[in-house]
């Protein structure tokens, strides 16, 4: 199922959750559901969702009957002094470009300068020519092709404008690095995020939540596994073939806790400083507000997508 398909099921079953003569929804006359409009729920907690996703991002394998090995705890022990101190884990995950909260700031709503924000992108040559890149392509092209930026910026529209900003600027954190586990993930989680943020951006209407809040979660919260994933290379198991599910389990959670600290010190938006919060208290799929259930089934579906193909 594409982003188009499920955004047109989701609304055919917001209709179908509208009030009945009688006063019932569909919804209800129907019973309980475990989950408004009775959208397919993600995988229960576990192993098998996490450990798709790591065989994904890595190439590595990950054994679910596997223990844990002492190599493995000593990773673990490692990250978790570092996320004692938040302040530290700023020196192992890249930090977005200061302008994109400043962008972000003058595009928060309908009634914009699009001059100002214009002005901060053209001090950027590869943004300004991003955005020209993207108001000419096929998608969003309507007549002569569009030299000047504000009239790029005009015909992306501010979500759209947002949305290319935001990708364009955290783009290169994502770009190779030396060490070869992480060098070979970056780019698997680049693409993850790419589509666990589409579909962020097709759920979060049906949730009530702000799309491209929902968008820029999507896109930044597999920078955590930055941090986690070059602990691991530079410890002694970063050549190893196989991880046990244990490991890989323990793993995905202080991947959460570093995107956790570090979305709360980039302080891009209300939003996702929030989700950064709440991450740090509690995992991902426990997590109870709207933002992080969206993220939770967006990530879950990204990964199946990806994974599969």
């Amino acid at each position: 199922m594409g982003l188009l398909d499920l955004t047109r099921l989701l609304r055919r079953r917001d209709a179908a959750a509208q009030p009945q003569p009688g006063g019932q929804t569909d919804a209800e006359a129907a019973g309980p559901q475990t989950r408004p409009h009775g959208d397919p729920v993600p995988e229960p907690p576990g192993l098998a969702g996490p450990c798709r996703f790591f065989a994904y991002a890595t190439g590595r394998r990950c054994i679910d009957q596997q223990a844990i090995t002492p190599p493995e705890r000593e990773v673990l022990r490692n990250l978790d002094r570092v996320l004692e101190a938040p302040s530290a884990v700023a020196s192992w995950i890249p930090r977005p470009p200061a302008v994109l909260p400043r962008l972000l700031a003058c595009l928060r709503d309908d009634d914009v300068s699009l001059r100002e924000a214009c002005t901060l992108i053209q001090a950027d040559p590869y943004l300004a020519a991003e955005i020209l890149r993207l108001a000419n392509s096929a998608r969003h092209q309507h007549g002569a092709p569009v030299t000047e930026l504000e009239r790029a910026a005009t015909r992306l529209g501010v979500d759209g404008l947002r949305r290319a900003v935001s990708a364009s600027l955290l783009r290169p954190l994502f770009d190779a690095l030396r060490d070869p586990l992480l060098g070979q993930a970056l780019p698997r989680l680049w693409t993850h995020a790419q589509s666990k943020s589409g579909w962020c951006h097709a759920i979060a209407p049906v949730r009530g939540v702000d799309a491209f809040d929902a968008y820029l979660a999507g896109l930044t919260h597999n920078i955590g596994w930055i941090g986690a994933l070059k602990a691991v290379g530079r410890a002694s198991i970063g050549s190893t073939p196989e991880y046990s599910g244990e490991f890989v389990l323990a793993l995905t959670r202080r991947s959460e806790r570093m995107f956790a600290c570090s979305a709360e010190q980039w302080a891009v938006n209300d939003a996702l400083s929030r989700l950064g919060a709440t991450l740090r208290a509690c995992s991902l799929e426990d997590a109870g507000d709207a933002l992080a259930q969206v993220l939770y089934q967006a990530d879950a579906r990204a990964t199946a997508e990806l994974a599969a193909a």
